[in-house]
């Protein structure tokens, strides 16, 4: 009985997962801030300029085209499993179940979605499955912008290490087969007991879902180069660098499970890659500020958009 038992206990106990991500954010943040309190003489403030309008437009980038095409991306993700939402409504969803990001564990912006989809007749299995391709697309879409990045920048500039970070796309191409991903899901649906899927993804429509997601990372990234020349100015052939910086810290962010939404260790990857457009005193500042600028968007279109989800009645018996 005491085997059985231990083989049910997590591998990791959750005090110590979260203990270890208090342990990265705290380190991380120190890290940056002490940086910046040590080098904040060569900040070079005869350039800062604060310029509100340029700010308002890289919050509007985000709340009228980078969360509008993150619902449109979900939507064909949703009619690949034969479910139908309208982008208005999934934009609302994905707003408001974002909030769950923040908290420790990884399940938790998941698990809301698919209680709200649920509101609108989309069942829980399939909800879970895209949150599984969205990752994985995702992914494969910010490895690519990083790859265009690493191309642009000077040789010798980049560190042999980030090279490393390619090696996840061929795993995201073997999962988003749809062959071995039916297989996959529905292997794992069997276990559980539960009605298999149909996963319907021709090549035409992985291509433009992968278009979809290139177009979400490179609002997403034009949105945070105008929030830096809203105080700090960046030629134009600098867009690259912060696009694809951008990605590269999401995808680290996110693949560190212990961390919410990726928390110091974003920022940390921002900073190294904004160090190629601007002085490292100015990078640190506006990989700061980027949290906040992602983070109150993201608060603020939450609650403009949950009536839109709160107030729809079950469609389903």
């Amino acid at each position: 009985m005491a085997e059985d038992n231990s083989r049910t206990r997590p591998a990791v106990p959750r005090w110590l997962r979260f203990a270890l991500g208090l342990v990265i954010v705290v380190a991380a943040l120190y890290f940056l801030v002490s940086r910046l309190v040590r080098d904040w003489s060569q900040i070079p403030w005869s350039d800062i300029r604060f310029n509100y309008p340029v700010l308002v437009v890289s919050f509007g980038v985000l709340f009228l085209l980078y969360l509008p095409v993150f619902g449109l991306t979900w939507t064909v993700l949703l009619r690949s499993l034969g479910e139908r939402l309208s982008a208005f409504r999934a934009t609302a969803i994905i707003s408001v179940s974002q909030m769950g990001k923040y908290v420790p564990g990884k399940v938790w912006f998941t698990l809301g979605r698919a209680v709200l989809a649920r509101r609108h007749g989309i069942p829980e299995s399939k909800t879970v499955l895209t949150a599984f391709m969205e990752a994985g697309f995702a992914l494969l879409a910010a490895l690519l912008l990083f790859g265009v990045t690493v191309i642009l920048l000077p040789r010798g500039q980049v560190p042999g290490y980030a090279y490393w970070a390619f090696v996840l796309v061929p795993v995201c191409l073997v999962c988003l087969y749809p062959p071995l991903l039916r297989r996959i899901v529905n292997a794992l649906l069997r276990r559980l007991k539960q009605p298999l899927l149909d996963i319907n993804l021709p090549l035409p429509r992985i291509v433009a879902i992968v278009g979809l997601y290139l177009l979400m990372w490179v609002v997403q990234g034009f949105g945070c180069f105008l929030l830096i020349n809203s105080f700090y100015p960046l030629a134009l052939d600098r867009l690259p660098i912060v696009v694809g910086g951008y990605a590269l810290a999401w995808i680290l962010g996110f693949l560190s499970l212990v961390t919410p939404a990726g928390l110091g260790v974003r920022e940390g990857i921002l900073t190294f890659a904004f160090r190629f457009a601007m002085p490292e005193p100015v990078a640190i500042l506006a990989a700061l500020l980027t949290r906040v600028w992602i983070t109150l968007a993201e608060v603020v279109a939450a609650l403009a958009l949950l009536p839109f989800v709160r107030n729809r009645r079950k469609e389903t018996a």
